[in-house]
């Protein structure tokens, strides 16, 4: 037998008599060495069908993924007849349906405004509105007729009831300096050169002064109360555009049982309008204001719908938004994401914030549908 570690050959099958070598321990060595690679060559096959495995399954997502997406993405054109459907469905039985007398318009109406579009389409289907005494916000529902307050466009009683308690203080209150100046003359022409006659020259310097400022505030006042009653007319009424074009009104209706006027206007401009919900706003609703508040034309505010309220003294029902409402804003509208217009801006909650109002649409039409359709 020959000695696999040193090569003596001998007859013993034992131990190799040249280097003490026991061939069994060796040859289970060598068993156990050969079973080692064999395993070790196993896990290397296992790890490259493994990653095999990976690879050919990111390709195939990153084939599906493409697919999906470039074949099944709708265009914006289904993005808007998906809206459509889904604005179509499902309406409150307490909220009236659209009218579907109105004219046909020459102008852009916003039937399905898209996302990130509707609210700008909006301010541009707003305008602004001043009178003799005021101003407010209005907007387009249909080719001539615009939407607004009617304490925008007429002063109600208290008002003018408020100006003439002014105009009546002020009155009294110049008198008096003027009786006081009579009698402080009277006395400078007595009195002989001294400090005393110094120092009253120098009183009636500055009451003239005052008197003066009195008299002028007295013609404000005065002028504001002539205004304010005197009746308005279409034509006094002035509607600015959003492209800064500036007409007067044609014609003018107000309702009785809200605070709502209807203004019509012929243009010879296209101009979009604000077509009506068709479906009652949810708490918690993202909602839009547009008016033009201290002369801020096209101003948006946003808020959220905050609920229905019933007013004491008529029972009617109002919208609650947190969305800013200011001075300037009455007469504005309030409209969802999509453009639809629910409500018009007619006030807020004294001393509070965040407590706006408006009338719901619908009272348009109840109040104006004769002309509006």
């Amino acid at each position: 037998m020959r000695c696999p570690k040193c090569t003596h050959t001998q007859l013993s099958t034992v131990e190799c008599e040249a280097c003490g070598l026991l061939f069994a321990r060796y040859n289970i060595a060598q068993e156990r060495k050969k079973n080692a690679a064999e395993k070790q060559e196993d896990i290397k096959h296992r790890r490259s069908g493994f990653q095999l495995s990976s690879v050919l399954f990111l390709i195939l997502t990153a084939i599906t993924a493409t697919y999906f997406y470039t074949s099944s993405t709708p265009d914006s054109q289904q993005l808007q007849d998906l809206a459509a459907q889904g604005d179509q469905q499902s309406v409150p039985v307490d909220t009236p349906p659209a009218t579907s007398s109105q004219p046909t318009s020459r102008s852009t109406v916003l039937h399905t405004p898209i996302r990130g579009n509707a609210i700008e389409q909006a301010t541009q289907a707003t305008v602004s509105i001043e009178t003799p005494f005021g101003s407010g916000s209005g907007f387009f529902i249909d080719d001539e007729w615009i939407v607004t307050n009617r304490h925008v466009i007429e002063i109600d009683v208290k008002t003018v009831r408020d100006a003439q308690e002014d105009y009546a203080k002020a009155r009294r209150f110049a008198d008096l300096e003027e009786e006081k100046l009579r009698s402080y003359r009277k006395k400078f022409h007595t009195l002989p050169e001294s400090p005393s006659k110094s120092q009253l020259a120098m009183i009636l310097e500055r009451k003239e002064n005052e008197l003066g400022k009195a008299l002028v505030k007295l013609k404000g006042i005065e002028e504001k109360l002539d205004r304010i009653s005197q009746p308005i007319h279409s034509s006094d009424i002035k509607i600015i555009l959003s492209d800064g074009s500036e007409y007067y009104a044609n014609f003018l209706l107000t309702s009785n049982n809200y605070d709502l006027a209807l203004l019509s206007l012929f243009t010879a401009t296209d101009h979009p309008k604000l077509p009506m919900a068709v479906r009652s706003l949810h708490q918690g609703d993202k909602v839009y204001t547009i008016g033009s508040p201290v002369g801020l034309r096209h101003t948006v505010t946003a808020g959220i719908f905050s609920g229905y309220r019933k007013t004491e003294r008529d029972g009617h029902t109002l919208l609650q938004t947190d969305a800013a409402i200011n001075p300037g804003n009455s007469g504005g509208p309030l409209i969802d994401e999509k453009g639809f217009v629910h409500g018009i801006n007619t006030s807020i909650l004294a001393n509070t914030e965040g407590i706006g109002f408006a009338i719901p649409i619908q009272a348009v039409s109840e109040e104006f549908a004769s002309a509006i359709q």
